[in-house]
């Protein structure tokens, strides 16, 4: 079979992967890509601290790799994030030895999103602006995370970024990007945010899912409530970085409760996820893109988190880059909806 998952979803949406210069190292992996993925996102090498270790000084080398790469391939790009609890530089947040002004930091912010944008704004569709600002437990009244973005400059940081973003690139997709907000208090803290946002009329046209999920969940009642929920206010939906292991968060904590070999059971539950997301999916107009955080169960960030080599097996193709079963099912279905 020649049809990849890009020419059979294609229509619906854009069918992508988060790739890292390591992973665009094996042949199999490019084979993978070219023949399945419509649009890249950098797994790493973009957040803030990595492209911009030091004042100044940018290190573009692995960006500039996979942008040539998509550019050479005619594929298209999420770019992935600005601003982030995680992965920040120390110099960002200081001046000298002091903590740094809320206007000094807006100006390195908005220098930085000058630098990055005018570098990769040709290849990239969609931006992950803001990621991961709610934290419904441990976060203030409102749920927004007490990061040091946040305890600098207050939630005027994000209207902030997303203004300097528009005017940096004004026909790019603006996202809020997050994980666990498919459902629950973090699902009507992300909706409470988005409307306060479209209701000042600050740039904001779509929300990313990220969807690390396991082989149980969601079901078909999460994901289209979710779906519609936030297709309500106008947006956009992005399912950001995608994975469904076979472990869920709280199991296999400790080497001897690993799984020895792949627990076939789980597997076929993990593709049934993968089929139910695809498929419906399809059926909301709102709904741009699917992009699974990886490529192949041989590199996968779950080998590492949130349990360090406990293999979870959670993409689309096997560790020897074979696609798995819900490949099959997906590149035989019948898409019901189309964009």
């Amino acid at each position: 079979m020649n049809k990849g998952l890009k020419d059979v979803w294609g229509r619906s949406f854009k069918v992508g992967a988060a790739v890292c210069k390591e992973t665009l190292a094996y042949k199999e992996t490019d084979d993978i890509i070219k023949k399945h993925f419509s649009s890249l996102s950098i797994e790493n090498a973009m957040k803030f601290g990595p492209i911009h270790p030091s004042e100044g000084k940018y290190n573009w080398e692995e960006c500039d790799l996979i942008a040539d790469y998509a550019r050479k391939n005619k594929l298209d790009m999420r770019g992935h994030t600005f601003v982030w609890h995680n992965q920040n530089p120390d110099w960002l947040f200081l001046d000298g030895n002091e903590e740094v002004s809320k206007n000094t930091l807006y100006k390195r912010l908005e220098s930085h999103i000058e630098n990055v944008v005018k570098r990769y704004g040709d290849i990239v569709y969609s931006w992950d602006v803001l990621n991961e600002v709610i934290d419904t437990d441990k976060g203030d009244e409102n749920g927004f995370r007490i990061s040091k973005w946040y305890k600098i400059c207050g939630r005027d940081v994000y209207e902030f970024a997303l203004k300097k973003m528009r005017e940096a690139c004004p026909n790019a997709k603006l996202c809020y990007n997050d994980y666990n907000n498919e459902s629950g208090s973090k699902m009507e803290a992300s909706l409470r945010f988005l409307s306060s946002l479209l209701d000042s009329g600050i740039p904001i046209d779509c929300i990313g899912i990220q969807g690390h999920w396991y082989y149980n969940f969601p079901d078909e009642k999460v994901l289209r409530n979710a779906i519609e929920r936030y297709s309500s206010l106008g947006i956009d939906i992005e399912f950001t970085e995608v994975d469904i292991s076979v472990y869920e968060w709280s199991e296999a904590r400790e080497v001897k409760d690993f799984f020895k070999s792949k627990p076939l059971d789980r597997i076929e539950e993990q593709q049934k996820r993968y089929y139910e997301l695809f498929t419906i999916a399809s059926e909301y107009p709102a709904v741009k893109n699917i992009t699974t955080w990886g490529v192949a169960d041989n590199y996968t960030w779950l080998d590492y988190f949130p349990v360090k080599d406990r293999k979870n097996w959670p993409l689309l193709f096997d560790e020897n880059n074979i696609e798995k079963t819900a490949v099959t099912k997906l590149l035989n279905a019948s898409v019901k909806g189309s964009n």
